[in-house]
């Protein structure tokens, strides 16, 4: 370090002098850091150009993205007091409703009435042991639930009342209520379940329930509404459902005897056509069994014995062949192996003794090493009479393994220059290997060239059978075919019994209608009509919102496009800041982030591209007047101050709107893709059937991905994108400038700390001559 004296000699300044010797050795210094507050200004600039896009992307997604959510339809009815209606964006037609001989109601329970109060503690019920119960019930779909709900308490500590709690609080779909001594369950959902197992059904714990009553319970069982719907007689587990797109909901019943009467008759076919199916998918089914069957045990057993030998073990040798813990290791002995084995005296209950033991014996070294790699289970199994037979069974086996562990679709792949090549190469080192691959076709190089060594060695171990896989992996296919068939025509059997089951059920509720319902000697009623209109109103508001969302972002983008840019105010420094009120700094820095992004043309580019999404017309939408945003009334501005907003013609909208309200939506909503197909003249056209929403997207898409390419994202290092690269470099040069200005201010403090020594020097020296004179 350079000790400094600051002038005492020559009465200079230096601190002063060097400071503004410094200054202008720091410009460079002072560009760099100003290069690098513009390249981080200008990274967030464009960032912030994702958040606007991003913006309206998120408004497309939500608003404009679905068919539904664009299309809003109204429904009427003509009889609301009978059936109401809303419509779903995908009602269609009309439905006309000609009778409801029976709305759906739910399952209830009511237990005998027992001298409990709400304030019976569980446990004086059934005592301590039971400390959960299980509940089951129909879901919204008339299905009983697949999983029972589980609800816990504390016997001792729990009483009735805590426990209904409990229940009314989990969601086991039932609505408990404890008075007077009686416990009554209500399926929250209405309906009957078809399988017939109930709508309410108890798991563990039931005894819980009993006590309480429920094992004599007065049940009121639950009932599906039936109605007929443009001729068809149906059932409907609740009385609010969907068909066609509308939401109907039933509130009274009309012409009911005729409705139970049709519904009677209807059941009774259906009942009749699943048990007319039901012979003849048994029949089917029990041929694909007997098809299975032969082939397993005739061509497939024969080539499965043929390639990896028959299992002649006993019932006894399998079961101690079933011990062995790692057959793969088993297989690597041999029959010399296993006699010498035979012949060790080893304890074999004894764990400890064994490696000494084996270590201790007259074993060759190979030998020890088989030996030590098995468990003493294994080696006590194969020590007995029976391990020449275990052996031979286990190198079966393990060949066996090794064909399951190929890829099926590789083996049958191999041609036969493939098994040549890999039967050539077997058990040679890995630089004969590519001595013999550098002669093969390129066919061959290709297949095996990038495979692992010691994947291609143990392929190469298996070429002599490779042929016979191949021939077995064929006749393996044929039989998982032939089982796969089996299976479908297994569960064709179980659903035509399912249908059987739910036929008889609906048979069975349909002709409980009609037992319940009097004859109606009242006129019949007029069946209530269901019909839909599209509502453009909303159609024209989304549209609307769209073009004002869109022209949103095209202000921002078009300002930061023509944003002025003062190159008379570059980034503020530290000292200049210093010099500055907080007023000052804030208008300058104004002005230096002002035109970052002129005339980008990143931005100019993408923006480019989206504005030409307008243009193009949606193709295959059907009537070719209301395919592009120009036929409904939607062109961008001839106002050039505008820069390419939208505008809207309200009468266009409204007319095409009022033509094809459907295919204005789809116009937006249209999944489509690009295709190039070939003209009358033979010349290739781009034909794009993509919506304006996916477009959009699309595009949208490609632009921030451009500038996350340039100024990436939050959370990224500056490494991965191209200003933050430069905003590294800046760092590096910066970090240089540093250290030479260091250099440089020690060098002038050097300088002029010897000029202030020779100074002193000379007047030392004076002042002995003056000293002199005077003597």
């Amino acid at each position: 370090m350079v000790s400094r004296i600051g002038g005492l000699a020559s009465g200079m300044d230096i601190d002063s002098i060097v400071e503004k010797l410094m200054q202008a050795e720091r410009m460079p210094l002072n560009k760099a850091f100003q290069r690098k507050q513009t390249l981080e200004w200008q990274r967030d600039a464009y960032r912030n150009v994702n958040v606007a896009t991003q913006k309206f992307k998120t408004f497309l997604n939500e608003k404009m993205w679905l068919q539904n959510q664009l299309m809003k339809k109204t429904a009427t009815s003509t009889n609301e007091n009978l059936v109401s209606v809303k419509a779903t964006s995908s009602a269609t037609g009309s439905l006309n409703i000609e009778s409801v001989a029976q709305l759906a109601s739910a399952t209830q329970m009511i237990g005998e009435q027992k001298g409990h109060t709400g304030t019976t503690k569980l446990s004086d019920l059934v005592g301590e042991s039971v400390k959960s119960i299980e509940l089951r019930a129909i879901d919204k779909n008339g299905n009983i639930a697949e999983k029972a709900t589980t609800i816990s308490f504390d016997p001792t500590k729990d009483t009735i009342n805590e426990l209904v709690k409990k229940i009314n609080q989990s969601n086991a779909g039932v609505t408990a209520l404890f008075e007077n001594g009686q416990l009554s369950l209500t399926a929250n959902n209405t309906g009957s379940v078809k399988s017939g197992s109930g709508e309410i059904v108890f798991g563990q714990g039931k005894e819980l329930f009993d006590a309480l009553g429920m094992d004599n319970a007065t049940t009121k069982l639950g009932k599906n509404a039936i109605l007929k719907v443009n001729g068809i007689s149906m059932e409907r587990s609740s009385n609010t459902f969907t068909i066609s797109g509308y939401e109907v909901s039933l509130k009274s019943t009309f012409n009911a005897r005729a409705g139970a009467i049709d519904r009677q008759s209807a059941a009774h076919l259906e009942l009749i056509n699943a048990q007319n199916a039901q012979p003849g998918l048994e029949a089917d089914r029990n041929n694909k069994l007997g098809v299975y069957n032969s082939y397993k045990n005739g061509t497939y057993k024969d080539e499965h014995e043929r390639i990896f030998g028959k299992n002649n073990l006993t019932v006894e040798q399998q079961e101690k062949f079933d011990k062995l813990s790692d057959v793969g290791k088993v297989s690597l002995l041999n029959a010399t192996d296993l006699t010498e084995l035979q012949s060790l005296s080893i304890d074999f209950t004894d764990t400890e003794s064994i490696k000494s033991s084996i270590n201790n014996s007259s074993l060759t070294d190979e030998q020890k090493a088989k030996f030590l790699r098995l468990s003493a289970d294994d080696l006590q199994v194969l020590k007995s009479p029976d391990g020449g037979a275990l052996l031979q069974r286990a190198q079966q086996a393990d060949f066996e393994n090794s064909y399951k562990a190929l890829d099926k679709k590789f083996l049958d792949s191999l041609t036969d220059d493939d098994i040549t090549f890999l039967t050539n190469i077997k058990g040679k080192d890995n630089a004969a290997i590519d001595l013999e691959l550098a002669g093969q076709s390129d066919e061959v190089k290709k297949k095996f060239s990038k495979m692992d060594r010691v994947d291609l060695n143990r392929l190469a171990e298996l070429s002599d059978s490779l042929k016979d896989f191949q021939q077995f992996s064929a006749v393996e296919k044929t039989n998982n075919e032939n089982l796969a068939a089996y299976k479908t025509a297994e569960t064709n059997v179980q659903s035509g019994l399912k249908r059987i089951a739910e036929a008889q059920k609906s048979y069975d509720n349909a002709n409980e209608a009609v037992n319940n319902t009097p004859v109606d000697t009242s006129p019949t009623v007029t069946p209530v009509s269901l019909t839909s209109t599209t509502d453009t109103k909303s159609i024209k508001e989304s549209i609307q919102e769209f073009v004002k969302t869109y022209n949103e972002m095209l202000d921002t983008l078009n300002g930061l496009l023509k944003e002025k840019k003062y190159r008379d105010y570059p980034p503020l420094t530290n000292e200049q800041r210093q010099d500055m009120s907080e007023n000052e700094q804030k208008l300058w820095d104004e002005k230096a982030k002002s035109g970052l992004l002129r005339s980008d043309s990143l931005i100019r580019d993408g923006l480019a591209k989206i504005r030409s999404q307008f243009v193009s017309s949606v193709k295959g939408l059907g009537d070719d007047t209301i395919d592009s945003l120009a036929e409904i009334g939607i062109t961008t501005s001839n106002i050039l101050s505008d820069g390419g907003k939208l505008v809207i013609n309200d009468d266009k909208l409204d007319a095409a709107l009022k033509k094809d309200p459907d295919q204005v939506v789809q116009m937006f909503t249209n999944v489509g893709s690009i295709t190039t197909i070939t003209d009358e003249k033979g010349r290739k056209v781009t034909q794009d059937s993509r919506g304006i929403t996916y477009r959009l997207r699309d595009e949208i898409d490609a632009l921030t991905k451009n500038i996350e390419k340039k100024a990436g994202k939050e959370g990224k290092t500056e490494q991965t994108y191209t200003l933050g690269k430069q905003i590294i470099d800046s760092d590096n040069r910066i970090t240089k400038l540093q250290a030479k200005l260091k250099d440089i201010e020690a060098r002038y403090w050097k300088q002029f700390t010897a000029m202030e020594q020779a100074i002193n020097k000379a007047n030392q020296q004076s002042g002995m001559f003056m000293q002199g004179g005077g003597f």
